[in-house]
């Protein structure tokens, strides 16, 4: 190495704002503001919604599509851009006034991604999900258990799915305990998918997909038969 380089400055570790507080207190008016204001989060938003749509292969506008953690709606545009109406949850208040657009094809709702979804069922055409789901894995209020709050979850994604739509979940697990909760319960709820990685050898820009399938109605009255979450690299596990 050069003698005479300057040494680099190690990169600052940033703290996960799901350890911080819980979404409606980190997600505070001035947080969510300076979010909404955030020309590079929007363009990453963007382009993660984008690529979920991608993976969801909802082949026709005019889809009834669900975002789980919507936050200010960046993840939406996508979705309307291909032609399609949603429905964004998300826990923060803050952030959904700057989600409000009316005359836009959305609705938004204040919801707990780990409490029971009060939602009409088999009604969404497709669900997509970035950068919320790893929320459930931290018990970021007295009482919560996290792998108690991830079933409830994917049950109730299960229960609003029309039989056989895809849900695709982008999420930064923290751990890999949490992808193996986040697995566990997705099977146990009955889904079917493959965990997609897109730049797997970059520490930076690798970015985790869970593309899960709702069992259709022949599958769901058949019970009782093998279902598979297949993980890229690292070949199948079955429950």
């Amino acid at each position: 190495p050069d003698l005479h380089e300057r040494p680099r400055r190690p990169r600052p570790v940033m703290s996960r704002p799901e350890r911080t507080a819980a979404a409606q207190a980190f997600y505070d008016p001035a947080e969510a503001a300076k979010y909404s204001a955030s020309a590079r989060m929007g363009r990453t938003q963007r382009h993660l919604a984008e690529r979920a749509l991608h993976l969801l292969d909802i082949r026709q506008p005019g889809a009834l599509l669900l975002d789980l953690g919507c936050g200010t709606g960046y993840s939406g545009a996508p979705l309307e851009r291909a032609g399609h109406a949603w429905v964004g949850l998300d826990l923060s208040e803050s952030m959904l006034r700057a989600a409000r657009a009316p005359g836009k094809r959305r609705d938004v709702l204040c919801a707990d991604l780990g409490a029971p979804l009060w939602l009409r069922r088999r009604v969404f055409d497709g669900a997509v999900s970035i950068s919320a789901v790893q929320w459930l894995c931290h018990a970021t209020a007295n009482g919560h258990d996290p792998a108690k709050r991830v079933r409830t979850f994917f049950r109730g994604l299960k229960a609003v799915l029309v039989p056989g739509a895809r849900a695709v979940l982008q999420l930064y697990p923290e751990q890999p305990e949490h992808m193996g909760m986040l697995r566990d319960a997705a099977v146990a709820a009955g889904f079917s998918g493959t965990l997609v990685v897109d730049y797997p050898r970059s520490e930076r820009s690798k970015k985790l997909f869970l593309v899960l399938t709702s069992p259709n109605q022949a599958a769901a009255a058949a019970g009782g038969r093998r279902r598979a979450v297949e993980s890229v690299g690292g070949g199948r596990e079955e429950a």
